[in-house]
């Protein structure tokens, strides 16, 4: 098939050069030629079309790349569109993997949809292939028209700026590339063609029950009917929102959000700046790679103006929470009821150590103080528990949740504090301090010091 600057696709006339999708595509991965590339293979028109363009384009090395097929397990051809990438792989001597991933479970533990969750497994398994060594980046086959129907999907879900901005071009999550991004079903139709490249069909792209297939096949040709080229119109708005919110971003104050015990911490004058959301943006990108809602940053810059220790429960098990100086961002931890003798040397629980060693050193030198090991005899190693009683070394006996609020210890951090207790008297607050109880005298004879180690 000879394409001329004006040619005919399925009915409709397009001005591009078949040429273009290889010299872009070439163009776009000159600068990889070192690199180990995964190429997301469904084995659909986009993808074989993507495959076909990186192993023609001189730019790579046919053994740095592996076609990656993830299987759904979804569909009755399922299988069979496995064993079409695969033999195709064979065929041109390409390294092929395939994963096999349930969506159905996934959504079940998730309460995700079935969309959401299988676009959860497959970039699960690309990160995956990029953390063991298997492969430097990730290719995926996104083109325009992917990326209008994403701008359109934010929109509607309540998304903000960063949202109009659609697919990142370039690398993005890291290891993520995007080669045909400015690319047309169109153009991608006739390079399939010129070049005899075979492809499966995904009957399920036929249906509109998702929320992609339903813009691409019901509210995209409305719009496209009544303003022609709005689909390009849509593009050229996402990359203008693009340039926008890099320039946003470099005008954040970084010092504003600092990353403290597994939890991501947003000081309160970055809710006083005109850029909160952003703020509030960056820091859930720290969690998750699902997409970020007006009404998530809204319930976030809400939280920052509450009281502290109000609570607010946003998506994929993020918490918010309004600490002493700004908002925290973190995700719950199921609590540890395990409890365990304590012993000298090292102790431990659910991931942390507690070293209990002798020591002449004075209290005041050690953080949390020393103990008279005599007396921890019979105590175990904990965390909190309704009821708990703690008398601070020269203080006056308090509940242990009073004492944390004394402390200005953030909640999230109060249930994993590991304490040396018996029964509900608290006799160390590991890290922190001591009881009166446990406290040394002339006549301690096993002086020793406890001391946390992550």
């Amino acid at each position: 098939m000879q394409v001329s600057d004006v040619d005919i696709v399925k009915g409709k006339v397009y001005n591009f050069s078949v040429a273009d999708v290889q010299k872009t595509v070439a163009r776009y991965l000159s600068g990889y030629s070192g690199k180990k590339l995964a190429i997301g293979v469904s084995g659909g028109r986009d993808s074989m079309c993507l495959l076909h363009s990186v192993l023609n384009c001189g730019c790579i090395d046919r053994s740095n790349i592996t076609a990656v097929h993830i299987n759904h397990c979804l569909r009755k051809n399922a299988d069979d569109d496995e064993n079409f990438v695969r033999g195709f792989c064979k065929a041109h001597g390409v390294d092929f993997r395939a994963f096999r991933v349930d969506v159905k479970a996934e959504c079940r533990k998730t309460g995700m949809t079935v969309e959401q969750s299988a676009r959860e497994l497959r970039y699960a398994a690309f990160s995956e292939l990029v953390k063991n060594g298997s492969c430097d980046l990730v290719l995926t086959a996104h083109h325009a028209a992917d990326n209008a129907e994403t701008v359109l999907m934010h929109i509607f879900r309540g998304s903000g700026l960063d949202g109009l901005r659609g697919m990142r071009d370039g690398v993005t999550g890291g290891y993520i590339l995007r080669p045909l991004l400015s690319l047309y079903p169109c153009e991608l139709d006739a390079y399939a063609a010129e070049n005899d490249i075979q492809y499966v069909t995904d009957e399920t792209n036929l249906l509109d029950d998702a929320d992609r297939n339903f813009i691409r096949l019901r509210v995209m040709p409305l719009i496209e009917q009544r303003y022609r080229g709005a689909e390009r119109a849509i593009n050229g708005l996402a990359a203008e929102c693009s340039v926008t919110c890099e320039y946003l971003d470099g005008s954040l104050d970084t010092s504003l959000l600092t990353s403290s015990d597994g939890a991501v911490v947003l000081n309160s004058k970055a809710f006083d700046s005109p850029l909160a959301a952003r703020y509030v943006r960056r820091a859930l990108g720290f969690f998750s790679t699902a997409d970020v809602t007006r009404e998530q940053i809204e319930r976030v810059v809400t939280l920052a103006h509450m009281r502290t220790g109000a609570t607010a429960e946003l998506s994929n098990g993020i918490i918010a929470a309004r600490e002493y100086c700004g908002v925290a961002l973190y995700l719950q931890r199921p609590a540890c009821d395990s409890e365990y003798p304590v012993k000298p040397g090292a102790n431990f629980i659910d991931g942390l150590a507690v070293d209990i060693f002798p020591s002449d050193v004075s209290p005041r030198e050690i953080r949390g103080g020393a103990v008279d090991l005599d007396k921890l005899d019979g105590a175990v190693l904990r965390f909190r528990k309704d009821g708990d009683i703690f008398t601070p070394f020269g203080g006056k006996s308090k509940k242990l949740k009073q004492y944390f609020i004394d402390s200005k210890i953030p909640k999230r951090l109060r249930g994993r504090i590991p304490l040396i207790c018996r029964g509900s008297e608290v006799l160390v607050v590991v890290g922190m301090q001591i009881s009166d109880e446990v406290r040394q005298t002339e006549k301690t004879v096993n002086r020793a010091a406890v001391v946390l180690r992550w």
